[in-house]
């Protein structure tokens, strides 16, 4: 499971600031009545870094946060499928959550943006969503999305939650499951 965030102009140059976090869980409780899923797991790995690029709006902000955070899980998890694999484990699928609604809205509703670079990203995180490199797309509540704390300045507590316990819960504002092959 990945978690992104992305902060637009908040840094004091005014460039964005962008972060994701990479953990492996199992995923247990899951409350389609209260939309909550409760995790259990640890962090593979985490970022947080100052974005390169120049953005003009909160979603290229959230999407390149995504695309950092997606690129890397997909790799992580290219090398477990070899691991899995071998060992007769089912596979390890890759669930996206994102805080962003209107980046959800992009990739699983076929919303558009006039920025031409960033439709390009939009374009290869669909594409990976569609191949089933990414298995679901998760929109969650902002107060429940560890990766906030590596773009905010007075962040949420949830990554203090994780880290502790190894355990949290996430409120699902939205969320689109596909039937398996």
């Amino acid at each position: 499971m990945v978690f992104t965030d992305g902060s637009f102009a908040n840094n004091q140059d005014l460039s964005s600031q962008l972060g994701y976090l990479l953990v492996l869980v199992n995923e247990s409780d899951y409350d389609t009545q209260g939309g909550k899923f409760h995790i259990r797991g640890n962090v593979i790995h985490w970022s947080s870094t100052k974005c390169k690029r120049v953005t003009r709006s909160v979603l290229a902000s959230e999407t390149y946060g995504m695309v950092s955070g997606v690129d890397i899980a997909i790799a992580i998890q290219t090398t477990l499928k070899m691991i899995t694999e071998r060992l007769g484990l089912p596979p390890i699928a890759l669930i996206v959550c994102t805080d962003s609604y209107s980046l959800y809205e992009c990739l699983v509703k076929l919303g558009t943006t006039n920025e031409k670079r960033l439709m390009i990203d939009i374009m290869a995180l669909r594409q990976s969503y569609e191949r089933r490199e990414i298995a679901e797309i998760r929109w969650v509540n902002g107060h429940d999305n560890p990766a906030d704390a590596f773009t905010k300045a007075t962040p949420n507590r949830a990554l203090e939650r994780f880290i502790d316990t190894n355990e949290l819960s996430i409120r699902v504002e939205g969320s689109v499951q596909r039937p398996s092959e």
